[in-house]
Parts: C-alpha cells; sequence; structure tokens
C-alpha cells in the first residue's frame, strides 16, 4: 500500500513504465523534436508558433522558396476573358469580376457584380457564368478565358461539377463553352490582377456595375490593369 501510494506521489504510467514527470516531459520533447526534425513545412509559421517553438527548444525546416516571374499575355486574335471571385469568409460575402481585353491589352469591358452571402467556389463560377453571358450577348468573340480558381477550370475541362450548390451557373457555362474553339485555362493570381481588383470591388460597393474603357474603370483597377499593358513580369514565391 504505500509502495503504491509513493509511485503516485514521484511517478506516473508512461510507455507501461512508471517514470518521474521530469523524465516523462523529457521523453514527449524527445519525440516531438524528432517528429519537427523529419518533418518539411510549405510554409513558414507565423512569428508567435516561431517564438513557442523556440522557447522549448525546438526548430522547424521550410522548403526554400523559388521566384517565378509571370505575366500576362495578350491574345493574339480575338479577345481574352478574365474572371474572378472573391468572399470575405467562407461562408461570407461574395462578389465577382472579370475584363473583357484585345490583342493591345485595352478593355472592351468589365463587370463587377455582388453575389450576397456565398463560398469562394460559388463567387468564381458565377463570376465565369457572367462574363460568358456578356461576351455571349454582346457578340464579343473570346479566343481564351482565365481563371485563377483550378478546381473550377479542371470541373469545366472534365465536364463534372464538383459542388451541387454551384451546378445553377456550372451548366450554362459549360453549355455556353460547348462547341467553341474557345480556351479556358487557369492561371495564377498574379496575371489575374485586374479581375480580382473588380470582384473585391463589387463586394466594397454591395452593388452591380459594367465599365466601359479604361476611364470608367474603378480606380484600383486600373493600376494593375496598365501594369498588364506594359508587359511587365509580376514575382510569385513558388
Amino acid at each position: 500500500m504505500l509502495w503504491e501510494l509513493w509511485k503516485n506521489r514521484c511517478g506516473a504510467r508512461f510507455d507501461q513504465q512508471y517514470r518521474r514527470p521530469a523524465d516523462i516531459i523529457q521523453s514527449i520533447k524527445l519525440y516531438i523534436g524528432f517528429a519537427l526534425g523529419k518533418m518539411t513545412f510549405k510554409t513558414d509559421q507565423s512569428l508567435a508558433t516561431y517564438q513557442l517553438l523556440h522557447s522549448y527548444g525546438f526548430t522547424y525546416h521550410t522548403t526554400a522558396k523559388r521566384m517565378k516571374l509571370v505575366r500576362w499575355i495578350p491574345p493574339l486574335v480575338d479577345f481574352y476573358l478574365n474572371v474572378d471571385g472573391a468572399s470575405k469568409g467562407n461562408p461570407g460575402i461574395c462578389g465577382g469580376g472579370g475584363c473583357i481585353r484585345d490583342k493591345h491589352g485595352k478593355i472592351l469591358l468589365a463587370f463587377a457584380n455582388f453575389y450576397g452571402v456565398g463560398n469562394n467556389i460559388i463567387a468564381e463560377t458565377r463570376a465565369l457564368c457572367d462574363g460568358l453571358r456578356l461576351a455571349h450577348f454582346l457578340g464579343v468573340r473570346l479566343s481564351a478565358i482565365y481563371s485563377d480558381s483550378s478546381t473550377l477550370v479542371h470541373s469545366i475541362q472534365k465536364g463534372k461539377c464538383s459542388n451541387w450548390h454551384i451546378h445553377h451557373w456550372w451548366r450554362p457555362s459549360r453549355d455556353l463553352l460547348q462547341g467553341k474553339s474557345t480556351i479556358l485555362s487557369h492561371v495564377f493570381r498574379e496575371t489575374n490582377q485586374v479581375a480580382d481588383r473588380l470582384a473585391n470591388h463589387a463586394i466594397s460597393s454591395r452593388c452591380n456595375g459594367i465599365f466601359w474603357g479604361f476611364h470608367r474603370l474603378p480606380y484600383a483597377c486600373k493600376g494593375p490593369l496598365l501594369i498588364d499593358r506594359s508587359g511587365l513580369m509580376n514575382i510569385r514565391l513558388i
């Protein structure tokens, strides 16, 4: 009886053995340090996380970032459509935007539509649908369409709707693309900045709008548009 009381006061069961708390803590730290040494994180952790780990004597490794230069490439013929969706929360209030440009990078028109409450994939799909419907209504021939949502692009290419919530806009988008030589492609976010700014403008203004030409664009969209027209490169870390 006295032996059991002494063990309960001075130690605890760990790895099927009774050990002192200090030894248990040391073993746990050893296991955590060994696990972190074998892991490589894709992104850096926050400063608070780093300081906490460092205070316990832990270190971690991250993959080295490489720079890739990317830019918007103008169409050889006809027009390009860039679209993007944005959501402040997932779900949260969301909006979409897009622009149609010619081979000189000049904007024919742009749109920014507020969608209310939704998520990212709903905003992306609705923006694509709105852009395609607008181009179809105006009779604009599109040689390519760009979106930075790989999920949406792959679902359209494979002909399989990835989420039943988006089917209402996914189906018309696919129908408008069928039988045409228009190419739907995924692009990096850095080359889709004009559409991104338009989507965020729709959220901040909470209204719908169509903008004809450069001078009618929201101010926040003009800078990225000029960068695209100039052919300047954007830096992407991969």
